[in-house]
């Protein structure tokens, strides 16, 4: 089989785990130019563009909305939240969060995303699709609204848990296809502390492998190799808007593709960024080009049906105090750097 078909074949099989069949009604947004966008940006932040990485296949923004609607579907049945959860990264630019790492936001990444209702507001389409299902754009004001979807860490809620699985099998093959399905079919929609609908787990056996899966997502995105995407990447964006060579404006216009090939005729050091095998990490600051930054925490501490009650699974399973304990001890080195890259 070539490459071009292992790479379908990895997409089959990602998105046949979560694919609901009674969803149609999702059909006419596809068309949308707000949500067509996104095809040409990666849910990976830029790390589908190095060899550092080799995700199985391009995941696009779009394919992650995608999958996120289809998992809201399977847990509420709800038409208006699925829709919701199809268009909730409407707003995202390319390269996603790296350009959180531009804006100086490295620690939140809240700031680089458009607002949802303003996107609507320029999509004349989007918004003849929302009036015919009754959503008003009003019902974009606050997504915890639809707290399935989005809950704040370290609760569990669609949108992360793509995050998390997607990072298992797409990004860094650590979980196989059968992993995934095992833990998504065991989960089903519990009630919180406060009493608010969250997704958790019905078996402690299942809630640990995910926390398992928590680990290998959270310790990644604290790790130096993909801090030293983001932070080249940001810093290549941060000079390319300074010299005037592209605008901020144009990250949420063009394509992924159209800002690289922009970048490689302006920015040498791109080449050898293609073609990073290593990065390496110190505490001793490097002479040359470096990164040295602190990003957002990602941890995710599922709920779990058990003894009749609902219970974080932190509290009810030694072996899952130790994962999270390694989650929030881990700590790369100060600083890293790429040996071929001595300069942006």
């Amino acid at each position: 089989m070539n490459t071009f078909m292992n790479k379908y074949k990895f997409w089959d099989e990602y998105k046949n785990v979560f694919e609901e069949k009674d969803i149609r009604f999702l059909n006419k947004y596809y068309s949308t130019k707000s949500l067509k966008r996104l095809k040409s940006i990666s849910q990976f932040c830029g790390c589908d563009y190095t060899n550092l990485y080799s995700p199985l296949f391009y995941y696009s923004r779009f394919a992650h909305s995608e999958i996120v609607a289809f998992m809201t579907y399977h847990f509420t049945k709800n038409k208006k939240d699925t829709i919701i959860a199809l268009l909730h990264d409407i707003g995202t630019p390319c390269f996603a969060h790296v350009v959180d790492f531009a804006l100086g936001d490295s620690k939140n990444q809240e700031t680089s995303e458009k607002s949802i209702k303003d996107v609507i507001l320029s999509d004349e389409e989007l918004q003849r699709y929302l009036e015919f299902d009754g959503i008003s754009i009003e019902d974009f004001d606050n997504l915890s609204h639809y707290p399935v979807l989005e809950n704040k860490t370290p609760r569990l809620c669609t949108d992360r848990l793509d995050g998390v699985l997607g990072t298992c099998y797409i990004w860094l093959h650590t979980h196989s296809i059968k992993d995934i399905y095992d833990v998504y079919n065991d989960m089903c929609v519990l009630s919180d502390e406060k009493n608010n609908p969250e997704i958790g787990f019905k078996s402690v056996d299942m809630a640990i492998k995910f926390s398992k899966m928590v680990y290998t997502y959270a310790t990644e995105l604290q790790g130096n190799r993909d801090k030293f995407v983001m932070q080249y990447i940001a810093d290549v964006i941060k000079k390319g808007i300074d010299e005037n060579i592209f605008t901020l404006n144009d990250l949420y216009k063009l394509k992924e593709s159209e800002i690289i090939n922009i970048i490689k005729s302006n920015f040498e050091s791109w080449n050898n960024f293609e073609g990073i095998k290593k990065v390496v990490s110190t505490n001793y600051k490097p002479k040359d080009y470096y990164i040295s930054v602190d990003s957002k925490k990602r941890n995710v501490i599922p709920l779990v049906f058990n003894n009749n009650k609902n219970s974080r699974i932190d509290q009810i399973s030694n072996k899952a105090i130790g994962i999270y304990n390694r989650i929030d001890n881990f700590e790369d080195k100060k600083y890293a750097y790429v040996k071929t890259i001595k300069k942006i």
